[in-house]
């Protein structure tokens, strides 16, 4: 009866898949008995419904990591684009969220009257949520609804005109990068374990009437005992980043969306990639390098490599824009539609300093209508395979020394006369 067994897990496994439990029934983890059929050994790695140690962009976590928030104004400083930032507390009870705002393009020296910029540079943001309480909050402004509001992502770039020059695009600025986001004691900031954040990205732009979103990444915390200020996304601490990330795109030019005699659409797609790792911390180690290496397959299943881009920090390009070899346009893919897999990894032939990386992305699959009487746009996460660990460092607040013994009893007095109170 040793099939019957089996059958019944196989069961299980199929409700737990269409409950989206990822392998977990009431907290238990539940193992099927055996792979039905081998891979071929350069087959990138699968899911493991056994093991749910790993990131998600559908899950609650202690640790999100929204990949990106973005400003655009024209020439004039008038605002083109926001980002609305979501963020929900899912338990009856407070918790303090300590945030990074990291800008993601590097420093820019000031030239032919534009002034100099700061790059890979970051803010903390602190913000208290209620029990059950979901907040939101413009990123332009910091404004949000209930209560105050926190900083505006113009902290980490202020000045006028706003923003800096988009190389992609001469007649906007912009400012752009990503959130870290932790659940945290609010005395120590220490990291703490609260699996139950959520939150997303929602980017409006006014000028093209179009909007998209995306869902903020999250890392359960497994272990609350670890190191202050070193969160380690290995397995043990908190859950593991990636090893690799799938997107699948529709090829730059493509026509595919059209339809004859009513509408021409034409597509382009804008990829956000980030490595992990950070060091956030004021003495840090520098900006993560990696080379972000695109295994790209056709719908005829022809096979193109060579297409790759340096990331250090943040990265956010148009796929027609990536350099040569370039296999995203039509001309080259040959087909209208292909996906991608991608490795963060080392390269210092290719690109500097680089070290092997585990990524996080988005993508903005971005459609112009008629040659541009109108626009549209969809954004979702990248998809994800294997494990990668990955670490995040951060400064802790440290309690003050005590006074010296002796010495309060005078400190009061010489407050006291400070102050006109004692003769």
């Amino acid at each position: 009866m040793k099939w019957f067994g089996h059958v019944l897990t196989a069961i299980a496994a199929m409700m737990m898949t269409a409950a989206g439990m990822d392998g977990e029934y009431g907290g238990v983890a539940v193992k099927p008995p055996g792979q039905l059929s081998a891979q071929p050994d350069d087959a990138p790695p699968g899911p493991i419904a056994s093991d749910p140690d790993r990131v998600s962009g559908t899950e609650k976590g202690s640790l999100l990591i929204f990949p990106k928030v973005e400003l655009r104004w024209d020439t004039q400083g008038q605002l083109i684009q926001d980002t609305f930032i979501t963020l929900t507390n899912d338990y009856p009870g407070s918790v303090w969220v300590q945030m990074f705002f990291i800008n993601g393009d590097p420093p820019l020296e000031g030239d032919d009257g534009e002034r100099p910029h700061p790059g890979w540079n970051r803010v903390g943001v602190m913000i208290q949520l209620t029990p059950n309480q979901p907040t939101y909050w413009s990123a332009l402004t910091g404004d949000g609804m209930p209560g105050p509001g926190v900083l505006p992502w113009t902290i980490l770039d202020p000045g006028d005109p706003p923003g800096r020059p988009d190389p992609e695009n001469p007649d906007e600025r912009m400012l752009r990068g990503y959130i870290v986001a932790l659940a945290v004691d609010n005395m120590s900031t220490e990291e703490i374990k609260w699996n139950h954040l959520a939150g997303n990205g929602t980017l409006i732009n006014y000028r093209n009437g179009y909007a998209w979103e995306y869902n903020a990444y999250a890392f359960q915390m497994l272990d609350p005992d670890g190191e202050p200020g070193v969160l380690n996304l290995d397995g043990g601490e908190y859950v593991q980043a990636f090893s690799f990330l799938l997107m699948n795109f529709q090829a730059v030019d493509s026509l595919a969306f059209s339809q004859e005699g009513l509408q021409q659409v034409r597509s382009d797609t804008d990829l956000t990639l980030l490595p992990v790792t950070v060091d956030l911390r004021q003495n840090n180690d520098g900006p993560v390098t990696t080379k972000a290496d695109f295994d790209i397959h056709n719908q005829w299943e022809a096979q193109f490599s060579g297409t790759h881009r340096c990331i250090t920090c943040w990265d956010q390009t148009l796929l027609g824009n990536y350099d040569s070899p370039n296999h995203f346009p039509v001309e080259f893919l040959q087909t209208d539609h292909g996906s991608a897999r991608i490795n963060g990894e080392a390269a210092d032939g290719e690109c500097p300093d680089s070290v092997d990386a585990a990524l996080l992305g988005v993508a903005a699959r971005l459609l112009t209508h008629d040659g541009g009487n109108a626009f549209s746009a969809a954004g979702t996460n990248l998809a994800g395979m294997g494990f990668m660990s990955a670490t995040i460092k951060y400064d802790t607040i440290e309690a003050p020394p005590p006074f010296p013994l002796g010495t309060a009893r005078d400190q009061f007095f010489q407050f006291l006369k400070e102050i006109s109170l004692q003769p």
